[in-house]
């Protein structure tokens, strides 16, 4: 008798387990319960839950890569269109029609775009600066205490993951989005700058001119560390106020230097002529006005061309992100699927399941209670 309760106890907690797992299927909809249920299958899912949460954290970052790079974009079409606006009061201020009072109206209204070129240069994204280069809690332009405007940046560029272990660089910097090329040369051949341009080689290292004394350019890497390379001699036109170096015929084939002249010195410069002064605020002749003036034209179409293609170059970038975007949303798609697949219950086996158990239960519990109504005379016989 003992020994048959014994079992008829083992064999109802057996079916009170089964109980209890079909429940949790039914109601979750997972097959798996706890990972020893099914060592391998609990092992497949956490690869395939790892992978989700990868390209969920992939999809979060490209998504808000997106967001910052149409902004950058939308920025570049104000700048081009400010440019432009600049451009037509030039070519207004370039004629002899136009009165000392004009002039001076031109100068006021191109001091105002160059505030706006200021706000649109710092401009920001989630508190994060998309004009400032590799880190971007940096303000990208400050004013010094002269009110000159000056890139504190660098000639990097974020890199994004798009996916495991790849990763594409992130829209552009302040070299690109505000500056032009006032100058270029290749080996053996003469760089002509200002001593407020930014020198930079072929392959985005800066060349700083050593001041007070202006007569090295020594070159930092991209991490802004100085490095033991050096240009020299720097010679000094005091006319126009202008350095020049010759580009060495011993470095090596591809070299190329760029002067690169913010767009803000370029805007003073104009305002300079405008209002028929030079940079220290002494006054100029109408004759060196005017030709200032169209000097100051054709740097303007210099500095809208290099901005086109730097916004070319957004552009080409961003598209790669949207790409990168739909081809993670796909694979996250396709593991979630797959997940739900791995993880599932069939609902349907559930369901026949639990009604054998049903009808095993109601088996066992009338087993036990003709048990129970069994006299000790009746057991015995």
């Amino acid at each position: 008798m003992i020994s048959q309760i014994d079992q008829t106890m083992y064999r109802l907690k057996n079916l009170d387990s089964l109980q209890q797992k079909l429940s949790y299927q039914a109601s979750t909809g997972k097959k798996l319960q706890d990972g020893s249920d099914d060592s391998v299958l609990y092992s497949r899912e956490l690869v395939v839950d790892d992978k989700i949460r990868t390209f969920e954290g992939l999809k979060t970052q490209i998504e808000r890569t997106k967001i910052q790079n149409s902004t950058s974009d939308s920025t570049m079409k104000e700048i081009k269109n400010i440019l432009e606006y600049i451009n037509a009061e030039l070519i207004k201020a370039n004629t002899d029609t136009t009165s000392n009072d004009g002039l001076k109206a031109i100068a006021l209204n191109i001091a105002g775009m160059k505030e706006n070129l200021y706000d649109l240069a710092n401009t920001q994204v989630e508190g994060e600066y998309v004009f400032s280069g590799s880190d971007s809690s940096i303000k990208p332009f400050e004013k010094d205490s002269t009110g000159e405007i000056i890139y504190q940046g660098d000639n990097k560029l974020r890199k994004v993951a798009v996916e495991e272990g790849s990763y594409r660089e992130r829209g552009i910097n302040g070299f690109d989005s505000l500056m032009y090329n006032s100058s270029t040369a290749l080996k053996d051949e003469s760089l002509t700058f200002k001593q407020n341009d930014r020198i930079i080689d072929q392959d985005g290292n800066e060349w700083k001119l050593n001041s007070p004394t202006n007569d090295t350019l020594t070159k930092y890497d991209l991490d802004g560390n100085v490095t033991s390379e050096i240009l020299t001699p720097i010679n000094l036109d005091s006319v126009t106020n202008t350095f020049s170096v010759t580009i060495p015929n011993t470095f090596p084939n591809g070299t190329k230097f760029e002067a690169k002249t913010t767009i803000f010195n370029m805007l003073d410069d104009v305002i300079n002529a405008l209002n028929k002064v030079d940079s220290a605020g002494n006054p100029i002749s109408d004759t060196q006005s005017k030709e200032l003036i169209a000097k100051g034209l054709e740097n303007v179409n210099k500095a809208f061309d290099d901005v086109n293609v730097a916004h070319a170059e957004l552009g080409s970038k961003n598209k790669i992100f949207e790409n990168s975007l739909d081809r993670v949303s796909s694979k996250l798609t396709q593991l979630n699927i797959l997940s739900q697949e791995l993880g599932a219950a069939n609902l349907t086996e559930v369901a026949v399941k639990a009604k054998a158990l049903e009808l095993t239960y109601t088996a066992l519990y009338s087993t036990i209670s003709k048990t129970n109504q069994l006299s000790l005379v009746n057991f015995i016989n």
